[in-house]
């Protein structure tokens, strides 16, 4: 969660025993549908937009699972910063 925020994705609730975060992507596009296809395609990234999740603050938010080795996250978190940089 602390690479999360430091690129500039809030996490509001940190995770309790579940394997994804709630990120707030509002900072970088006013549509996490948008903004999550970008990431697809420019830092080969997979995130999932909020609105997959119901209706509340769905443009505002992503959710990004973190179920994967530390190596992956670790890569997946440095090309994501630089695309947010």
């Amino acid at each position: 969660m602390p690479a999360l925020e430091r690129i500039g994705l809030a996490v509001p609730v940190m995770p309790d025993g579940a394997f994804y975060a709630w990120a707030d992507c509002s900072r970088f596009s006013p549509s996490s549908w948008d903004f999550c296809f970008a990431m697809m395609e420019r830092a080969h990234v997979a995130l999932t937009p909020g609105r997959d999740f119901g209706p509340a603050a769905a443009e505002r938010y992503l959710r990004l699972s973190f179920a994967s080795s530390m190596e992956r996250l670790e890569a997946a978190i440095d090309r994501l910063g630089r695309e947010l940089a």
